[in-house]
């Protein structure tokens, strides 16, 4: 057990002192920067020593879109109808990976013959219309987006609208 203990906390101090490790950048004269923990040789023309913050991996700040509704005025809605996004919910964090999830809409009452329903991904619409109301999204960006549904009448009027609801995308970044 002391053997444990003793290599635990060697450990921890290696990774520690790694942690606070001085970092050097230096761009050499045909302008290809390095970044590195050993002082530059005297052949490099710029030398800075970079600041590491005393925390890191701190997610960014994401710019939310407005949750105002996305404009149908010009539209005529039937109020009777109801149209819900009930998967993923409002406000809802895609987990990292490949930015993939499921939407899921109800309506009430269920939809009649012709109908369809269109979804929409930050005011795109996502895919043909549908009388299946569930969709998978794949490789949706990071990010904030807003999703939307429509539902036509089988002559294509608008019948009804879902509020817009936001998800956050986590995906790992390409830089």
């Amino acid at each position: 057990m002391k053997k444990l203990s003793g290599v635990l906390a060697g450990t921890i101090l290696v990774f520690t002192g790694l942690a606070n490790a001085q970092i050097y950048k230096s761009v050499d004269e045909n302008g290809v920067v390095t970044f590195s923990d050993k002082p530059p040789t005297e052949q490099q023309e710029t030398v800075e020593t970079i600041q590491t913050p005393a925390q890191v991996n701190r997610m960014q700040a994401v710019s939310v879109p407005s949750t105002e509704a996305i404009d149908n005025s010009d539209e005529e809605v039937v109020t009777d109808q109801t149209l819900r996004i009930v998967l993923p919910s409002d406000n809802a964090t895609i987990p990292m990976g490949a930015g993939i999830f499921d939407v899921r809409i109800e309506t009430s009452p269920e939809l009649d013959n012709g109908e369809t329903v269109e979804l929409y991904l930050d005011e795109e619409r996502v895919g043909d219309p549908q009388t299946d109301l569930e969709w998978t999204l794949s490789y949706v960006i990071r990010g904030a987006h807003q999703i939307q549904a429509k539902r036509l009448a089988a002559d294509g009027s608008l019948v009804g609208i879902s509020d817009p609801i936001t998800v956050f995308v986590l995906r790992p970044s390409v830089l």
